[in-house]
């Protein structure tokens, strides 16, 4: 208890029994905080009110070490419907992404009884919200690691390569998806790994790409092309989970090989390629 302050310790030292309570300061991305405590009233202290009435919050115990190492809490909120965080049920909040880039602090409080104010706090825990398994209908854990994981981090976030960093069609891409698409049709003798189609583009145009059907026994369903030849076959990746029917309906849109060339000629983006295709080749001197 090295952080506890001096009238906390001499309350400590003297004081025959005492409760304890932790206290949970949640700041979402947004800025929105979040005060929860396990006890079962209402906590008050510096001027903030800790809420008992929200949902159960259970922790792992927490490991104090010498030295650099990524400690990590893991804490399990349990919930009704009538939990709720911004109008939201807790859990569907926290599966859909609520609780993404949250910072967490874990206070333990000290009183003398459940009646009297907070003595004072010890912190127990600082960190971020990295993982969140998918929450059920009963509770969801979330994995808060020390500001320690952010030595991890790559430095610089990119890495010096001839082939491009982006992919095709994202934001920072800038390619739009809509104006290459292509609409095609099934043909006879399709299988699962290979369809024959009415599509015409030149060989390996739609290598890397992406197809999807639109009905049939396969509506919806999306696979990575492998390779596509000038004559309108497509050879598919992972293969498909139902025998395509002649006449069945799919897009298909053409993948990037992330080169200058396919940028500029294909694309039309050379703008935005984010490549460094004349790095030189490694060599080996002796």
């Amino acid at each position: 208890m090295i952080d506890a302050s001096p009238e906390l310790k001499a309350f400590l030292a003297t004081a025959r029994s005492f409760v304890m309570a932790d206290l949970y300061t949640i700041t979402l991305a947004s800025g929105q905080v979040l005060r929860y405590t396990d006890a079962g009233i209402q906590i008050y202290f510096g001027g903030q009110n800790y809420s008992a009435s929200g949902p159960l919050i259970k922790r792992t115990g927490v490991r104090a070490v010498r030295g650099i190492e990524v400690n990590t809490l893991s804490v399990t909120f349990s919930a009704g419907l009538q939990d709720t965080v911004l109008g939201e049920s807790v859990l569907p909040f926290i599966a859909g992404g609520g609780f993404d880039g949250a910072s967490l602090k874990l206070v333990r409080a000290f009183m003398r009884d459940w009646q009297s104010p907070v003595v004072g706090v010890v912190t127990r825990f600082i960190g971020r919200v990295a993982e969140v398994d998918p929450a059920d209908r009963e509770q969801a854990t979330v994995a808060v690691k020390s500001p320690m994981e952010l030595l991890d981090t790559k430095v610089p976030k990119g890495v010096y390569q001839p082939s491009c960093l982006r992919r095709v069609y994202s934001s920072d891409c800038g390619v739009n998806r809509a104006l290459f698409e292509t609409a095609g049709v099934v043909g006879a003798g399709s299988t699962a790994l290979r369809i024959h189609s009415n599509v015409s583009a030149d060989q390996g145009w739609f290598d890397q790409g992406v197809i999807r059907f639109i009905n049939g026994g396969n509506a919806g369903v999306a696979r990575t092309v492998r390779r596509h030849t000038g004559d309108g076959d497509v050879t598919l990746i992972l293969g498909l989970p139902a025998q395509p029917q002649a006449g069945d309906l799919f897009l298909i849109y053409p993948g990037c090989p992330r080169t200058l060339e396919a940028c500029t000629t294909k694309f039309n983006n050379r703008a935005h390629y984010r490549g460094m295709p004349f790095i030189p080749v490694a060599e080996t001197s002796i």
